[in-house]
């Protein structure tokens, strides 16, 4: 897929996989639009500055700002390619160190995990706008970007396989 030109959304792009994704879309030609909490707006400014892209203030469960980081790409060029890469979590006890469940994780945590390591995704994913005549890709990781804009080897025909023959095996002698 040639991304040369358009635009891609990287969420959770102003540190760590969100940041190496960015750069390697902004190496491939794609302008970026990095997606990261306004709290994070100092760490994007280096990714902005990398990848000649933007920064949008954007929490992915908010589809307000989904839509104004869209908005965003869409002034960058064809919007074709959105990579989700914010996410949280924390480490807790499924059970407690006494033994109990009540004493375990936090229910409320574990809620604003999901809101946006899940819900989050989904609100991205369906933010950008309807199809367009060149297919778009959602992904969640720097493989799936780094397969998308990777050349893939022509199919193999049936000429270019070569028939396995069986060997044979000498006959016992016994």
């Amino acid at each position: 897929m040639d991304i040369s030109g358009a635009s891609a959304i990287v969420t959770g792009g102003a540190s760590g996989l969100g940041e190496a994704t960015a750069k390697l879309l902004a190496e491939r030609g794609a302008r970026v639009v990095i997606a990261d909490l306004d709290r994070q707006e100092e760490k994007a400014k280096d990714v902005v500055a990398t990848t000649g892209g933007l920064f949008a203030p954007c929490d992915v469960t908010d589809p307000d700002q989904v839509i104004a980081a869209v908005e965003a790409a869409k002034e960058l060029g064809p919007l074709r390619v959105l990579v989700n890469c914010a996410g949280i979590g924390w480490p807790q006890r499924t059970i407690g160190k006494d033994g109990q469940y009540t004493s375990a994780h936090d229910l409320d945590i574990f809620t604003k995990v999901i809101q946006i390591n899940l819900i989050g995704r989904s609100t991205a994913s369906a933010s950008p706008p309807p199809r367009s005549a060149r297919p778009s890709r959602s992904t969640s990781s720097v493989s799936g970007a780094r397969s998308s804009t990777r050349r893939r080897s022509p199919p193999t025909t049936a000429r270019s396989v070569r028939p396995r023959t069986p060997r044979r095996r000498p006959a016992s002698s016994g």
